[in-house]
C-alpha cells in the first residue's frame, strides 16, 4: 500500500486547506440538520440542495487529492479496492475530508491550536448522532 505524505509548504497553504475543510464541514453539518427537519417534497429539494453545495464545497479537495495522487491506481487488485472504498486517490480524498494526518499537518506547517482536531471528532459525533436519530427517532 502507497504511504501518502500530507505537507503544506507554507502557512497560507495550511491555513486555505483549513478553510477548505471547514467550509466542506459547514455544509455537512447544516445539511444534516436540515435533513433531519424537513419531510415530503421540501426534504427531496433539500437534499438535492445539499448534495450540489457538497459538491462545490468538496472541488478545492479533489484537486488536492488529484495534486498528491497524479496517478490514480488500485492497489492490490480490484477486490482490495471494493473491499477497502476505491484507489489510492479515494483514500487520499477521505483523508482530505475527514482524515487526521492532513489535519495535523495542516494545523502544524500553520501554528494553529490543536482544537481543530477536536472540531473534526466533534463533527464524526455529530453524523453519528443524526445517524441514529434518522434511524430510531420518532416517525412523522
Amino acid at each position: 500500500m502507497t504511504e501518502l505524505v500530507y505537507q503544506f509548504d507554507d502557512p497560507d497553504e495550511a491555513r486555505a486547506y483549513l478553510r477548505e475543510v471547514s467550509t466542506l464541514w459547514i455544509v455537512w453539518i447544516i445539511g444534516l440538520a436540515g435533513l433531519m427537519v424537513t419531510h415530503a417534497l421540501i426534504l427531496v429539494v433539500w437534499a438535492v440542495a445539499v448534495l450540489v453545495a457538497l459538491y462545490y464545497a468538496a472541488r478545492p479537495l479533489q484537486q488536492r487529492a488529484e495534486e498528491l495522487v497524479p496517478e490514480n491506481t488500485v492497489e492490490g487488485g480490484k477486490l482490495n479496492a471494493a473491499l477497502r472504498g476505491g484507489t489510492t486517490r479515494d483514500r487520499a480524498l477521505r483523508d482530505y475530508f475527514y482524515g487526521t494526518e492532513p489535519l495535523e499537518a495542516a494545523l502544524d506547517a500553520a501554528g494553529m491550536s490543536r482544537r481543530w482536531v477536536t472540531l473534526r471528532h466533534l463533527m464524526v459525533a455529530l453524523t453519528l448522532l443524526s445517524l441514529v436519530y434518522v434511524v430510531f427517532g420518532p416517525r412523522p
